[in-house]
């Protein structure tokens, strides 16, 4: 128990049997980490300002019962939580991997959840009755203590500021929720979704797959501002210092003022853009379908180097000071040298990488084919 203490946990777990619901309940303290959401933001900040080391080993390897859509783990301090494509969610501790709890339900986790105060928060899609299930679990108490019905399929990403979460549907229509459940406002957008929307100061931004970026009121979802600049955007927007970068179905890398929608610039990478780009403080790095990876200035597009890696890339890397890790559907994970591309190491997997790898006190996390996990250690 000493071991516990040290990270601040009692931990009670109980398991019941695998044709009932499962348990987690976990007495825990505030964290002191927490990373809870997809891009641990939403503003979709996939950049950790820490240096990394070239030496790095195995932890552990854990499995879920489902595989995962191209998402990522969250974390509360040392648990992990993870959702899979079977309707489950997840706890896991980071030290060791030791699976520490499951939420059953019955349907299919498309997102990432939101993870805060005690609760785990996330989007149940019932395809076949076109219904989302909004499902509030408290692992504190163990208890499932909302869920609410939308007559909407919601398999985008949670953003969440203050107390609100904001839901966005396969259709358009975007929802805000206190977290407590009541609808504060719904809207229309009456185009198609399917890219990661960002949330920066009071207001949204949606890409739309007629090729629209949007901007919303956060306070009411009136639409303030609708601009066409593409076929097709089904990649994600990271926000920065007030600039919006995304990419589209041509290839292009687009960075836009917030304001009002307008071009900075934009680049061509020759194939279709999937993952979010990811920001740092000079530098904005983007891989698309052809394996091809790159990185350009932030403020002016100029681009500083690529790399042909012969993968396909469509879930979001992750940037430190001085590293790039690319997750390749080639079944690898790759680290790169972050000044010129220069390949450091290469980690085969067994199956196609899906999660967005997350950092925390040097252990990388990873996910990829049928519902595995993993973590590394770097000295």
């Amino acid at each position: 128990m000493g071991f516990l203490k040290k990270y601040y946990y009692l931990i009670i777990i109980i398991f019941l049997s695998a044709c009932s619901a499962s348990l987690i309940k976990i007495n825990v303290k505030l964290p002191s980490y927490l990373h809870p959401i997809y891009g641990n933001s939403s503003q979709r900040n996939f950049y950790y300002s820490v240096q990394l080391s070239d030496s790095i080993k195995s932890l552990w390897r854990s499995n879920t019962y489902g595989g995962f859509n191209n998402s990522s783990v969250v974390l509360y301090d040392s648990l992990v939580f993870v959702a899979d494509l079977t309707g489950r969610v997840y706890t896991f501790n980071i030290n060791n991997g030791k699976q520490l709890g499951v939420i059953k339900t019955k349907g299919t986790i498309f997102s990432t959840p939101l993870v805060f105060n005690y609760r785990v928060y996330y989007p149940l899609v019932r395809v076949e009755d076109k219904i989302t299930e909004l499902i509030v679990y408290d692992f504190f108490i163990g208890k499932e203590i909302y869920r609410i019905e939308i007559e909407d399929l919601i398999t985008n990403q949670i953003l969440y500021e203050e107390n609100y979460l904001y839901l966005i549907s396969d259709d358009g229509t975007v929802y805000k929720y206190s977290l407590e459940m009541n609808l504060i406002w719904k809207s229309e957008t009456y185009q198609e979704v399917n890219c990661v929307p960002a949330l920066n100061n009071n207001h949204l931004f949606i890409g739309n797959s007629f090729g629209e970026l949007l901007k919303l009121d956060k306070n009411d979802g009136k639409i303030i501002i609708k601009k066409k600049l593409s076929s097709r955007f089904l990649s994600g927007i990271t926000i920065s210092n007030n600039t919006l970068f995304i990419g589209d179905d041509e290839g292009n890398l687009l960075s836009l003022k917030s304001s009002d929608l307008k071009l900075n610039f934009r680049v061509n990478t020759n194939s279709r853009i999937i993952m979010n780009p990811v920001v740092d403080e000079s530098n904005i790095f983007i891989g698309n379908l052809a394996g091809d990876f790159f990185c350009y200035d932030k403020f002016n597009g100029n681009i500083k180097w690529s790399k042909k890696l012969n993968g396909l890339f469509n879930s979001t890397p992750i940037a430190t000071i001085n590293r790039i890790i690319v997750p390749d559907s080639f079944k690898a994970i790759w680290i790169l040298d972050k000044t010129d591309g220069t390949i450091i190491k290469k980690i085969e997997l067994e199956g196609r990488a899906k999660l967005s790898p997350v950092l925390v006190n040097n252990k990388l996390i990873i996910g990829y084919d049928d519902g595995i996990l993993e973590a590394y250690e770097f000295n």
